[in-house]
């Protein structure tokens, strides 16, 4: 079976194919293609509450290559989410049919809630049995976090931070004041928290700062010098001396920035950042609708 997932992000639209194989417990998906488009459909929601016309077109080309992608790689069935910049947009619904309509994709505008959940099943088999963590998704409109206590998620929400929102001056004070008392309050009494991050950018930061090989997380000592390091050069500078690509080169210190409050605020001393987030939860939830079908004796149409 060929699965794919559509993650519609305020900074990025991601296309991942891959092929299930449930028999092989360590790898059950097998990466066939990966695509990303930095189209940033956040610039257009969080100024102006809008996609505009211009980033609408993009989108609908950009949308139309993923279709004809799945049609090549013959995939059998996939998940289209959109979020935080399609859930503030006026127009976030009407683009949505649009898309139905032209490309004939569904699109699912999804809460901050069910995009948590995606999310945490991504990296459900990440967590030892025992152990207090705290995940963290820092994307383009928003950031979302769960606190597991001894394997068991007790608590998750979603906050409108995000880098591109950060870029755009559009976080709002009272923001960090409610993401600040809710971290405090549900991590109050929990010891020796661990963070598990998810992004994109994460995942680089932890390259440019892995110090041994093998090593799986950053301290947040390390993260610190990263972002210091970071503020010092302007966005070209970024992407002629450490490489970056253009639309990485800007939100890569806001989103350490981002994960830095939120570290400080649960008491983590460091951050594990496996490659994992909503693209792999939207493939597991696939996996699992099919699953309950075959159990249940309803195999699908060839």
């Amino acid at each position: 079976m060929k699965f794919a997932s559509i993650d519609i992000g305020s900074n990025a639209l991601r296309l991942l194919i891959a092929r299930w194989t449930p028999e092989n417990a360590t790898e059950p998906f097998k990466r066939i293609e990966f695509v990303r488009v930095p189209l940033r459909l956040g610039d257009d929601a969080f100024r102006n509450k809008s996609i505009s016309k211009e980033k609408r077109q993009l989108l609908y080309k950009a949308l139309e290559a993923f279709r004809l992608l799945m049609d090549v790689h013959d995939v059998d069935d996939y998940m289209a989410c959109g979020t935080s910049a399609l859930r503030e947009a006026d127009n976030g619904e009407k683009v949505v049919r649009k898309v139905q309509q032209k490309l004939d994709l569904t699109i699912e505008i999804i809460t901050g809630k069910r995009e948590s959940e995606l999310i945490l099943a991504s990296i459900k088999d990440y967590f030892p049995e025992n152990g207090n963590y705290l995940t963290i998704d820092v994307g383009g409109g928003s950031t979302e976090m769960t606190i597991i206590d001894n394997h068991i998620p007790v608590e998750s929400d979603s906050f409108n931070i995000g880098t591109v929102r950060m870029l755009d001056k559009a976080v709002k004070e009272k923001t960090w004041v409610e993401a600040e008392k809710w971290i405090k309050q549900h991590t109050s009494g929990l010891t020796k928290i661990t963070a598990i991050g998810t992004s994109g950018t994460l995942n680089k930061l932890y390259r440019m700062g892995q110090q041994k090989p093998g090593e799986t997380f950053l301290t947040y000592d390390k993260l610190e010098q990263l972002h210091k390091m970071l503020k010092k050069y302007s966005v070209k500078e970024r992407t002629e001396k450490l490489q970056l690509n253009p639309d990485r080169a800007d939100v890569i210190e806001p989103s350490a920035f981002i994960y830095l409050k939120i570290m400080k605020w649960a008491g983590c001393e460091k951050i594990y950042s496996p490659n994992a987030g909503l693209k792999d939860g939207m493939l597991l939830e696939l996996a699992s609708r099919y699953q309950q079908v075959i159990e249940a004796g309803r195999f699908p149409e060839n």
